[in-house]
């Protein structure tokens, strides 16, 4: 019953239905440099092929010796004594060395059995029929050798396929405990952030609907306008965060196209730069270089890596201190910094800052709301560009996010 069934060129299915990658020849090679590394020296082939010189002349002399003792030219097999060393040397160090040892017995008894008596030189076929007794045990002995090697040899590679598949199989486990991890704290930050503007928006209908029926007929303007603030800022929202999720899963699946063109980077990050300040109040600075920086991109998509940048470093940096931006052209690409004063990020954050869901501690403890999303969805977009974007920081001295885009 066949054990392995093939599927594919570098993977089959093992009995256990297990799909276990084929080793490359690369790593046949490696495998079988480190099992020769792994052998003790004594058992290094060269060894093993001098060795077989000393055996041959000790055991072809005890062969003479006893051939000799019984009468001469009594045994027809030659060369029985010759095949203990050629066991021998198969046995440990392998099949190119037994089929040595074979040659130099076969030499041996050639002119120590045959050729001694008669010049060298085979007279009668009876008397090369002598060695073929010797030859053909020797090379079942080989044989026998290489095919025991070769099941090692299958053995050691199945045992490191298998290791592989262990450390695959552990990856996958990994990243299926990061996805279950990602999909609970998404579950637990969604709920708790859904919640508060429905909660919001419900209390504040009731309060209008009780304010209503109080009236008699009379209805406060001013109670009422702020009821409808309070409700239209939550649905707001409570919108934001919906297309947060959305982005997220339309530009991981691909489905968002990129409507790219030309642009002026410069006077993008200027209207950013204005909304912000007419947003929030806070001083922010933008430094950008004498020269346009043409950029291809998609206009809407870059404006809201932009925004949620320079909303960051608003947000979780101290009332009064400056928010910088700049703008370089580095190059064959637009670099732009964006730089707070906050109280910076951990290295060991750092790479974090951009996954799904994630905030670091310091966020999570401030009042400061969010889903985790903005950083995640902005290097989606950055990397659909085909730019990158990055983080420096340091605790107490604030952080600055790097986006590099290419110039087209």
């Amino acid at each position: 019953m066949a054990t392995t069934k093939s599927i594919q060129k570098d993977t089959y299915i093992d009995h256990k239905g297990r799909r276990i990658r084929r080793m490359t020849f690369e790593q046949r090679a490696e495998l079988r440099r480190n099992f020769t590394a792994s052998l003790p020296l004594w058992r290094h082939p060269l060894i093993g092929y001098l060795l077989s010189i000393l055996l041959v002349g000790l055991f072809g002399w005890g062969q003479q010796a006893l051939d000799g003792w019984i009468g001469g030219g009594g045994i027809y097999f030659a060369g029985s004594l010759l095949l203990l060393p050629v066991l021998f040397i198969a046995t440990f160090w392998g099949t190119m060395p037994s089929l040595f040892t074979v040659l130099l017995g076969a030499l041996y008894i050639d002119y120590f059995f045959i050729g001694y008596n008669q010049g060298i030189s085979w007279q009668h076929w009876e008397d090369g029929l002598r060695i073929l007794p010797f030859f053909i045990s020797g090379i079942t002995i080989a044989i026998i050798t290489a095919q025991r090697e070769r099941a090692r040899w299958q053995t050691l590679i199945a045992e490191q396929e298998l290791k592989e598949y262990a450390a695959e199989l552990e990856v996958s486990n990994q990243k299926l405990e990061d996805a279950n991890q990602t999909k609970d704290r998404f579950l637990s930050i969604a709920s708790h952030e859904l919640k508060t503007p429905i909660t919001t928006i419900r209390g504040q209908a009731q309060l209008a609907l009780r304010r209503l029926a109080k009236q008699d007929g009379e209805m406060n303007v001013s109670d009422m306008h702020t009821a409808l603030e309070r409700i239209n800022e939550q649905t707001v929202r409570l919108t934001t965060l919906i297309e947060e999720l959305l982005d997220v899963s339309s530009l991981r699946t691909g489905k968002t196209a990129l409507n790219k063109r030309k642009l002026n980077i410069n006077e993008l990050c200027q209207q950013v730069v204005d909304d912000q300040k007419l947003l929030t109040g806070r001083h922010i600075e933008l430094k950008l270089p004498p020269k346009e920086v043409m950029v291809s991109v998609d206009r809407d998509r870059i404006e809201q890596v932009l925004i949620n940048l320079v909303g960051n470093a608003v947000k979780y940096s101290p009332e009064g201190s400056v928010v910088q931006i700049c703008v370089e052209r580095k190059w064959r690409k637009a670099l732009i910094h964006v730089r707070d004063h906050g109280k910076g990020i951990a290295p060991d954050q750092l790479e974090k800052v951009f996954d799904t869901f994630y905030r670091t501690p310091d966020a999570e403890a401030s009042t400061k709301k969010g889903l985790g999303l903005g950083l995640s969805i902005s290097k989606e977009i950055i990397e659909r560009h085909e730019g990158r974007i990055w983080c420096e920081s340091q605790l107490g001295q604030g952080s600055e996010f790097f986006v590099e885009l290419p110039l087209k």
